[in-house]
């Protein structure tokens, strides 16, 4: 059996894992040299412990789905949404919506209406 990694032949090859330091050393020694690459790696894992916040820009400009005007930033698409009273998906997932309790006059007016298209329609 040959090894497709080093071309060694033998039965119970076990290949050696490098570490990520030797791996990125290994890989630019020829292109860099070796003490550019130990440098390189060294100023890589400096990078790695620095901190910043995390800046979101603004979105871009678009016309609105709900009316047509057109959004020019974040808190305006914000007040876009509340104005037509919509709710933005993405890949969240949505909660669960309250329901809408019809009121004991609403609920008698639809009863009503029901009834006046259901005997309109058999006459």
């Amino acid at each position: 059996m040959k090894c497709p990694n080093c071309g060694w032949i033998a039965g119970n090859h076990v290949k050696a894992v490098q570490s990520d330091e030797d791996f990125f050393i290994e890989w630019w020694t020829p292109t860099i040299g070796l003490e550019a690459a130990k440098a390189s790696w060294l100023d890589k894992v400096a990078m790695k412990t620095r901190q910043a916040p995390m800046v979101m820009s603004d979105i871009d400009g678009h016309i609105s789905m709900a009316d047509g005007t057109y959004i020019t930033s974040r808190s305006k698409h914000r007040e876009n949404l509340k104005r037509n009273n919509c709710i933005e998906i993405g890949n969240d997932v949505p909660m669960q919506q309250k329901k809408h309790e019809l009121s004991t006059k609403e609920r008698e007016h639809l009863k009503r209406t029901i009834a006046e298209v259901t005997h309109a329609k058999l006459r």
